[in-house]
């Protein structure tokens, strides 16, 4: 939908057209081409009767006599437009401009400030639930207030667009404010409306050019952008106006620059090329004993011809040499004591498959067939099951027991709080981020991973390459208590490993498997027909097997596509787009 599309960094521009002209539908289709051959997506017209205009004695009574088209060439007009692939909005100024742009399938709609104050009208308008931008311009800030709590009550905030800006042919330049914009978002974003610029600044100026991409950079979603052919002509509406080269170039520029104004994001692959160009890397100053707990004068940073290692030395100080090291050796996180822990995080409540994780499969729970692979990861000092205080997870604490693997109590909501406040009970350091559902995880890729990020010394490390509910995370306690304290929307962290996949925030190093499987695959454990795939997955294997491991799965499902059908249908809730995980850093 373009509503959605209609933000700064996309940088679009309305051609407006406004009443440059004059009345002739010869020179009206020479703006038409002039905003298609621009490459802006989107024209303007202003749609109207003299009547909705001006009054018979009104001084414009004559001038709007002589502009104003019949409605059978607004028809050729539209239809034109059309022909050139633009996406056409209309100003309409009173029920019979209305009618016939609604009669037209215009795309969307313009109240001028003019009309701020016929609210009914607006509401109507509104109703048609296409793009509606509303002129502000001189407005009062109550009057525009009331109209959006009016529209707000009757559930028609969907496609607004507040347009700002005055028209005194032209507007001299400290007659604009690009504050305003910013203003008008800061007060009115959570109405869910978006706000323009729409520009009146002498055409013969540079400024012309230059002011609305200052707008964009100050939130406006949208510019308007009066246009002419020729400036020397003076056509009607002459005086804010670009001509057709001008515009050309105005537009071109937009498009060119507007993408700088994107959300910040991933780091870009000239950001990756900086870092490995100029980050230094740790190294002993001199050569350190097994056992020595390293200070700040035990280490320098030296650009290193091979090695890029993003550790500070604030991960290093205070930590232990587990081994020797060489004067002039590159320093990792391999070298000190690093305790390593696997957190599995599990609760019996849940909303698509309760009690999943104490149902059985071939006698034994879910959790415990998942704490076996576990424990089979020799990379790990330790195993702990995180489960909630609530008294419906006291059984897991009991299968912990069993198992002889550490239990910790937490938070029933949270689960990152709990993977927190167990990694700080237990002391580790790095934590191998693994969840209930995943009764099939990887431990061999485990074992890889921990190594690998050991040695990269990365903050974050992932393993890719896997099949959806096998891949695993490794990440530091202090990324974690980052995310904690940072996050923008707290309840969001359910969904910690879209926080910890952005490099903007933290270093990551990947870990690629060289399985082959079908992308439509599904192990992981939410519904009744996951449970029915894992029910056949083990009842293949377990009596035989009970060790087998993730490539043995891999070929199997191969073998029984059957098997792999009986779920692979099931989507995940959500997708990342769907889910704010930025971070205040």
């Amino acid at each position: 939908m373009l509503y959605e599309q209609l933000v700064p960094e996309n940088g679009y521009v309305i051609g407006e057209t406004a009443c440059g002209h004059e009345g002739d539908f010869d020179k009206l289709k020479q703006l038409i081409n002039c905003v298609a051959d621009s490459g802006a997506e989107i024209i303007k017209f202003q749609i109207f009767t003299p009547q909705e205009r001006a009054t018979n004695k009104h001084p414009e009574w004559e001038i709007f006599n002589k502009l104003a088209f019949k409605e059978d060439d607004w028809r050729k007009a539209i239809e034109y437009a059309r022909k050139r692939n633009l996406v056409i909005f209309t100003d309409i100024f009173g029920e019979k401009s209305f009618a016939l742009a609604k009669e037209l399938e215009v795309d969307g709609f313009k109240i001028h400030s003019e009309d701020l104050l016929n609210s009914f009208f607006i509401n109507r308008v509104a109703t048609e639930n296409k793009i509606l931008m509303i002129g502000v311009g001189g407005a009062h800030r109550i009057e525009i207030y009331n109209l959006l709590n009016f529209l707000k009550e009757k559930n028609l905030l969907n496609n607004i667009i507040l347009m700002t800006g005055v028209q005194t042919f032209p507007t001299p330049l400290r007659a604009h404010s690009l504050e305003e914009i910013s203003d008008l978002i800061n007060k009115y974003s959570s109405y869910g409306i978006k706000v323009g610029f729409s520009d009146h600044i002498a055409g013969d100026l540079e400024e012309a050019k230059v002011v609305p991409l200052m707008a964009l950079a100050k939130g406006a979603a949208v510019i308007e952008k009066h246009i002419t052919i020729n400036r020397n002509d003076k056509w009607e509406d002459y005086q804010s106006a670009l001509g057709a080269e001008d515009f050309k170039y105005f537009v071109r520029q937009v498009k060119k620059l507007a993408p700088l104004l994107a959300k910040v994001g991933q780091l870009n692959s000239f950001e990756i090329d900086y870092r490995r160009m100029f980050k230094k890397t740790p190294a002993a100053v001199k050569d350190l004993e097994s056992g020595h707990s390293i200070k700040p004068e035990d280490i320098k940073f030296i650009k290193h011809a091979k090695y890029g290692i993003p550790l500070s030395s604030l991960n290093l100080v205070g930590k232990q040499l587990r081994i020797p090291v060489k004067k002039e050796q590159v320093l990792r996180l391999v070298h000190t004591h690093s305790k390593v822990g696997g957190i599995i995080v599990v609760r019996c409540a849940s909303s698509r498959l309760a009690n999943k994780a104490i149902r059985c499969i071939q006698g034994r729970e879910t959790i415990a067939l998942l704490v076996e692979r576990i424990k089979r990861c020799r990379n790990l000092d330790c195993v702990v099951l995180a489960t909630s205080t609530d008294s419906s997870d006291d059984i897991l604490e009991d299968i912990a027991k069993r198992e002889e693997i550490l239990f910790f109590r937490g938070s029933l909501e949270n689960l990152s709080q709990r993977f927190y406040e167990a990694a700080r009970y237990y002391g580790i350091d790095h934590i191998v981020r693994i969840t209930g559902d995943d009764i099939l995880r990887d431990e061999m890729m485990i074992d890889k991973a921990v190594e690998n990020h050991l040695n990269k010394s990365c903050e974050v490390t992932f393993t890719n390459n896997m099949p959806y509910g096998t891949s695993s995370e490794i990440f530091s306690f202090n990324v974690l208590k980052t995310i904690l304290d940072t996050t923008v929307v707290p309840k969001n962290t359910e969904y910690l490993e879209w926080y910890l996949g952005n490099n903007r925030y933290f270093s990551i190093n990947y870990v690629r498997s060289d399985y082959e499987f079908d992308p439509k695959w599904r192990l992981t454990l939410d519904y009744e027909e996951d449970f029915v795939f894992f029910s056949k997955v083990f009842e293949h294997f377990y009596h035989n097997n009970p060790t087998f491991t993730l490539g043995d799965v891999l070929s199997l499902l191969r073998e029984h596509s059957e098997i792999a059908e009986i779920n692979s249908f099931r989507i995940p809730k959500y997708t990342k787009k769907d889910i704010n995980v930025e971070l205040n850093i």
